[in-house]
């Protein structure tokens, strides 16, 4: 029997939230006219129900069923194909589908299902008990309590497709998945590992709209992409999405094209180091909390997570568009490694480069750029021979600026924060690479100048420390000496008193770190608090303020 399931998405609703006729147009012509081998028609396909069809034409409207849509009297709905005769159960899950062979929409085997339908549990035990998210909402208007898939015939350049359903911040949903993943644009990987990520991509659709319903769709997007990887971490599917991100850093985090899988770096680079799952939770936690059909709060939700952790979303995205230059696995990059580097930079080569700065001694040089937008970066290669100083000036918006010094011949890395950087090329460098990164939630072209002078030859530079707050683990200390001298460091509690201290002749210069493991002189562990960390050479001091904490 056809039947159908009524939205209760009221289009008025969304009207001010989610744009115009063109991004509904957009929508249109991906599911419908795209060329790629690849559509990602969950986006698309709940872009048009948060948006509305009406302003598509009538032959463009009758045409939505073959994406399972229909529009009726001012609503969409969803429609299931009548010919899935057959259901399947699992402890979590219905399966409808067919073994007509005179239907598009048959398997080919019962195995199939089952085979589905086992990942699909594993997929369920995955999100909910290790990664700890609240289970999605079921249709009310069922007569059973189990999250219903549909696997059918779809278009094919579709993935799967996950709708939407029901009114409020938080909605059920329905996934319908392709009854075969053995077509030409699925070679990359086995059948079976095709099924694998699409099953954990689609379901944290499905567990994301259950927290909110509003929520963008970059942000849903890029971690349930991130979940890919999570579950099935050897098929690297998410590495086909990464190239974009990675080359095109000058675009906002929430282009809304394929550019926002590759974000799925983003949520990587959190998980690595910012608290990792538990974070990444909090994130859809506080989407829940902050839903709102009139406003996108994606940015607030991540920023308010990682504020637990005591970081930001500005932070966030400063430290890992580091990350992405340096690109190692290395224990040397510390904050900024990847465990996966070496299998990013086998689709990432060379790291993202937008520009080439020569310094010459004694000529002033200024660079005006005003395309920043949305938590994007501008790279700079710099080359030079002597002592330069960068100042950047925010001509409109807010903007970070770091520096990235590879050691010449070394797995070593100096990074620098600041709106004033100064470089000393005294010790061995490969490379020099300048980031001017934009903060903030407000999405315009901003402005800001870069200039770049004579610097002067430093003395040492003492880098932040890390972890920090430690949360248990050992505080690591980077340090770059610039000229012969005795370092001293020493670690005092908020009354000045020692607690710990180092020093060493330094006879040429070099770039080193230290571990400072929680304990005093005495070998004994030091309480919950704040610290402070000093540094002193020749002829200047450096002082950090340091956070510890145990487990």
């Amino acid at each position: 029997m056809n039947w159908t399931i009524k939205l209760l998405f009221y289009l008025s609703l969304y009207t001010g939230l989610f744009g115009s006729d063109w991004s509904i147009r957009e929508s249109y012509n991906a599911l419908f006219h795209s060329r790629s081998s690849t559509v990602h028609a969950t986006l698309h396909v709940n872009n048009l129900i948060r948006h509305g069809v009406e302003n598509l034409a009538n032959n463009e409207k009758t045409r939505l069923s073959e994406i399972g849509l229909s529009y009726q009297e001012d609503q969409i709905i969803i429609l299931k194909s009548n010919t899935l005769d057959q259901s399947y159960d699992t402890e979590h899950f219905r399966f409808y589908y067919t073994l007509d062979s005179t239907s598009n929409d048959a398997v080919e085997n019962v195995e199939y299902v089952t085979t589905m339908a086992s990942i699909y549990e594993n997929v369920w035990s995955f999100q909910m008990d290790s990664l700890g998210f609240d289970s999605p909402p079921v249709n009310p208007n069922n007569d059973h309590d189990l999250y219903e898939i549909n696997i059918e015939y779809l278009p094919s350049n579709y993935f799967a497709i996950t709708y939407g359903d029901g009114s409020g911040s938080s909605c059920y949903s329905t996934i319908k998945m392709r009854n075969s993943y053995t077509a030409s644009q699925f070679s990359d990987h086995s059948e079976i590992e095709n099924i694998q990520v699409t099953a954990s991509h689609e379901f944290f659709h499905a567990i994301q709209f259950g927290y909110n319903c509003y929520e963008a769709f970059w942000f849903m997007e890029a971690s349930a992409t991130w979940t890919e990887d999570e579950l099935y971490n050897d098929i690297n599917d998410f590495y086909r999405y990464i190239p974009n991100f990675f080359l095109y850093p000058e675009k906002a985090i929430n282009t809304e094209t394929s550019f926002m899988y590759g974000t799925c770096i983003l949520f990587q680079y959190i998980d690595e180091h910012l608290g990792g799952r538990e974070t990444i939770r909090n994130t859809w936690n506080f989407s829940r909390d902050m839903a709102n059909p009139s406003s996108d709060i994606s940015y607030k939700a991540i920023d308010a997570a990682l504020n637990e952790v005591n970081s930001s979303l500005e932070s966030a995205v400063t430290q890992m568009r580091v990350a992405n230059q340096i690109l190692s696995s290395s224990t040397n990059a510390g904050l900024y490694a990847y465990e996966e580097a070496d299998g990013y930079l086998t689709v990432v080569n060379p790291p993202p480069k937008t520009d080439y700065l020569i310094f010459e001694k004694g000529k002033i040089q200024t660079i005006l750029n005003s395309s920043l937008r949305l938590y994007s970066s501008h790279y700079y290669s710099l080359y030079t021979d002597a002592p330069i100083t960068l100042n950047l000036s925010e001509l409109s918006g807010h903007f970070s600026l770091t520096s990235v010094v590879k050691i010449n011949g070394e797995e070593k890395w100096v990074v620098k924060h600041g709106h004033e950087l100064n470089i000393d090329p005294k010790i061995g460098i490969e490379w020099i690479v300048i980031i001017v990164s934009a903060k903030g939630e407000e999405d315009y072209d901003w402005e800001y100048s870069l200039q770049l002078t004579d610097g002067y030859s430093e003395d040492f530079t003492l880098y932040p420390p890390y972890p920090n707050p430690s949360f248990g683990s050992s505080i690591q200390i980077d340090f770059q000496v610039i000229s012969e001298q005795t370092i001293q460091f020493r670690i005092v509690d908020i009354k000045g008193r020692e607690i710990w201290n180092y020093s060493q002749y330094f006879p040429e210069p070099t770039v080193t770190q230290l571990s400072w493991t929680g304990k005093n002189k005495l070998g004994h562990p030091v309480a919950n608090g704040i610290y402070f960390g000093i540094m002193k050479g020749n002829s200047k001091t450096s002082i950090y303020k340091i956070t510890y904490l145990k487990k």
